[in-house]
């Protein structure tokens, strides 16, 4: 049995496009769609699976219709995941109806903390650089974030906030129950010892708002960075020179991060700089425990959250908390890849693949209705493949795949599909179709 998958990219279609959008079949958007024709056409697939967004124009719309000839059917994501994602599934597979909604929610996926929403919101391709903001500002596009209470101590430690925000007995993936008695929020306090030795010289301190690796200096620093410039976190200095004038200091630089704590040191003061730790700015009152760059802590007070200076209306209790991206495993499983799929690459690529990608399991239910879907070896012809997604559907259903091509141009996402499936042949770039050179290749390679 002959298979054809695709989904070209929607990126000139979307709704979300917000500059030089395609409203008309015509442009590269329709020319991406159009290969999928051609390779229908000269593939001859027994059965063809064509999916794209559902915000594209109503004329885009309609002529894939017309050219396809078949009505597109419209699937969310929610009704098998915890995620929120409408596209549009055009096939000539017979008889495909609505998958029955497995009630899971955003909760059911994360590996620690609160949801801020019930259910995730549509993983964009561009996740790796979402922030609180997108999460709470980000209008028909907010971005799925989890958040984590912590309680901000005088020692600058993390507590565990048990029973008044984790809930016992919630239910995981597969229906089973998980104790979330943990706490997974640790801001890290600038100038904590490092070392093991126990060891108060200042060449073991931590130095760095990220807290990694030591701001480098004039003379070495031998184990850590004895003199030189010190890039360290506070609020946004435009907001503390009053207060910095007071303690000591002048002559302050725009854009100069300096330690209240300690006026009169020359080496507890520098410049941000985007490639060391820039000045962190949170609405935490305790700013020495402000966490790290990316996970500043926000104080929730009266039902709103003050994120850059913008109030937000929130429903949690009073009290402070870290809001962070999902992992890339919980993407995963709002994307329901499975647990065992590997990523050997980092995780903005992940992110960007997780985006791009199908939910799994609508595409493993669709092809469930294909007849013959199990009992016969497939032959399958993927266009713009990505991380092979359908070639996750499939295995899913246990089919048998005597061989899957594959065009895709994205260096890392064949790395992932290699990893993954080294057994797919990589076919390069999806415009090849309309050459005949390129299908004497393709006949080439299976052995016709």
């Amino acid at each position: 049995m002959k298979l054809l998958l695709g989904g070209s990219p929607c990126t000139h279609w979307s709704i979300a496009q917000t500059r030089n959008r395609e409203t008309k079949p015509e442009g590269l958007g329709w020319e991406l769609f159009r290969n999928y024709l051609i390779a229908r056409e000269r593939y001859g697939p027994d059965f063809y699976l064509y999916e794209n967004n559902k915000s594209m124009a109503p004329a885009i719309r309609a002529q894939i219709t017309a050219e396809l000839g078949v009505e597109p059917i419209l699937i969310n994501s929610a009704l098998v995941s915890a995620q929120s994602r409408q596209r549009l599934y055009w096939t000539n597979i017979p008889g495909v109806e609505l998958p029955e909604n497995r009630g899971l929610i955003l909760l059911d996926v994360l590996e620690s903390g609160l949801p801020l929403h019930e259910k995730g919101y549509t993983l964009k391709a561009n996740y790796s650089r979402a922030s609180a903001v997108n999460a709470l500002g980000g209008g028909h596009f907010p971005a799925p974030m989890a958040i984590e209470p912590v309680n901000v101590t005088t020692d600058g430690k993390a507590q565990c906030l048990r029973a008044t925000y984790y809930k016992d007995g919630i239910r995981n993936m597969v229906g089973n129950t998980v104790d979330r008695k943990t706490c997974v929020a640790t801001p890290i306090r600038v100038g904590t010892i490092e070392s093991g030795t126990g060891s108060e010289g200042q060449e073991h301190r931590v130095y760095s708002a990220v807290g990694k690796s030591k701001t480098l200096c004039e003379n070495g620093g031998g184990v850590g960075a004895k003199t030189g410039l010190y890039t360290v976190p506070t609020d946004c200095p435009a907001l503390r020179v009053a207060e910095a004038t007071a303690k000591g200091y002048t002559d302050i630089l725009p854009g100069e991060c300096v330690d209240l704590t300690m006026p009169n040191s020359k080496t507890r003061r520098g410049r941000a700089m985007r490639e060391k730790a820039n000045c962190l700015t949170t609405s935490c009152q305790y700013y020495q425990y402000c966490g790290t760059l990316d996970r500043p802590i926000y104080e929730v007070r009266d039902g709103q959250i003050t994120i850059k200076g913008q109030q937000y209306p929130i429903k949690l209790m009073d009290g402070y908390y870290i809001i962070r991206k999902l992992t890339v495993r919980e993407c995963m499983r709002l994307q329901t890849v499975p647990e065992g799929f590997v990523f050997p690459v980092s995780d903005t690529q992940a992110y960007k693949m997780l985006g791009n990608g199908w939910t799994v399991d609508v595409i493993a239910h669709i092809l469930s209705y294909c007849p013959g879907i199990t009992a016969e070896p497939l032959e399958v012809l993927s266009m713009y493949d990505g991380m092979s997604c359908g070639h996750l559907a499939l295995d899913k259903l246990g089919a048998t795949i005597l061989r899957y091509y594959a065009t895709e141009i994205d260096k890392y996402a064949i790395k992932t599909t290699q990893t993954n499936f080294p057994g797919t042949i990589q076919l390069g770039d999806a415009f090849q179709v309309r050459e005949d050179k390129w299908w004497s290749f393709f006949e080439q390679a299976k052995g016709v």
